[in-house]
């Protein structure tokens, strides 16, 4: 039998979890913490996006033929986005026969393809479902990216965080007010919602495996590409209008690609080479907490004590799960 990899084991490879032209950090726990930090800065950064892509939609509402679409706002998030990473991976200097700069590009398109899937897939399920119920089950992604951890890395998993994911996934339930029989067709939606999952999954474990040969910036260069051009693609076929017709609403998508996308998104790529998938991925549950408390401050959405409380119950459940992970 194998003996389960240590975190941070994939990060030995020469593009390691740099950031572009940033020499290596010391290795080992100071390392891991570090990527906890970024991971959680990530997960507030796309936890911003509902609240970024909300005040885009309601800038144009009162135009004729209503306002920008909510696909179309995923393509200006990654396609905005996307030049800045270009331009850092352009300033990156290869640093030996090892670096991302010799290394085969040719899986690269697979995060992007399936970020566009997710993204698509999601907005799509609001139109069956509630949001609560498609933003929950998309979350199921970090089941399938721990189970996949566990038997495709070979990370290790204990019973502590098999408790702490069903703490956090009950709290974010309560938080969200989940309940799967609300919405025009819930089938649909929430069939939509797991479709998200699985598309989130698959772009959290590439990410993961090409961490391991390629740096951030490089990465993020080619993914938010090909989720833009599939996305584009989408949006257009879905009759959306695409182009921003306000200044709010350019400045809504701005904040979406540079806060979310650039920052959040990037953050989480920097992170997961060094983290547990399973436990990365499930961190990402401080995504609907964040969301909520941005929501309470700017539109006045005022939580109730229960959810108040679910909200808790997330955060207390990464807790135990963290320390079921093995994560510094």
């Amino acid at each position: 039998m194998q003996t389960p990899r240590r975190i941070g084991g994939e990060a030995g490879g020469a593009a390691g979890g740099d950031f572009p032209g940033r020499p290596r950090r010391a290795s080992g726990p100071a390392r891991e913490r570090s990527a906890l930090i970024a991971l959680l800065l990530g997960a507030c950064g796309i936890g911003l996006a509902p609240v970024f892509s909300k005040l885009a939609f309601d800038a144009e509402q009162h135009l004729p033929g209503g306002g920008l679409g909510m696909i179309a706002a995923a393509f200006w998030r990654t396609a905005l986005a996307a030049p800045l990473f270009w331009w850092l991976h352009a300033r990156s200097r290869p640093a030996g026969p090892g670096r991302d700069g010799r290394r085969d590009t040719r899986l690269l398109w697979l995060p992007g393809v399936a970020f566009a899937g997710d993204l698509a897939a999601w907005h799509k399920a609001f139109e069956f479902t509630t949001l609560a119920n498609a933003t929950l089950l998309a979350n199921f992604a970090s089941i399938l990216v721990a189970v996949a951890g566990y038997v495709w890395l070979r990370e290790r998993l204990g019973w502590a965080f098999a408790l702490g994911a069903a703490t956090a996934f009950a709290g974010a339930g309560v938080l969200l007010g989940v309940d799967f029989g609300r919405g025009r067709e819930p089938l649909i939606g929430d069939a939509l919602g797991l479709l998200t999952a699985c598309f989130y999954a698959a772009y959290l474990l590439s990410v993961k495996v090409l961490r391991r040969d390629f740096g951030v910036a490089h990465l993020m260069a080619y993914s938010s590409s090909v989720a833009a051009a599939g996305l584009l693609i989408i949006a257009w076929a879905s009759g959306e209008q695409v182009v921003p017709r306000t200044a709010e609403a350019w400045s809504a998508v701005v904040a979406l690609a540079f806060v979310s996308h650039a920052g959040g998104q990037g953050l989480i790529a920097y992170a997961l080479a060094h983290l547990p998938a399973g436990f990365a991925t499930l961190s990402l549950l401080v995504q609907p907490v964040v969301t909520a408390a941005v929501s309470w401050i700017l539109f006045a959405q005022v939580l109730s004590a229960l959810q108040i409380g679910g909200g808790l119950l997330v955060l207390a459940g990464l807790a135990v799960a963290r320390r079921g992970s093995g994560a510094a």
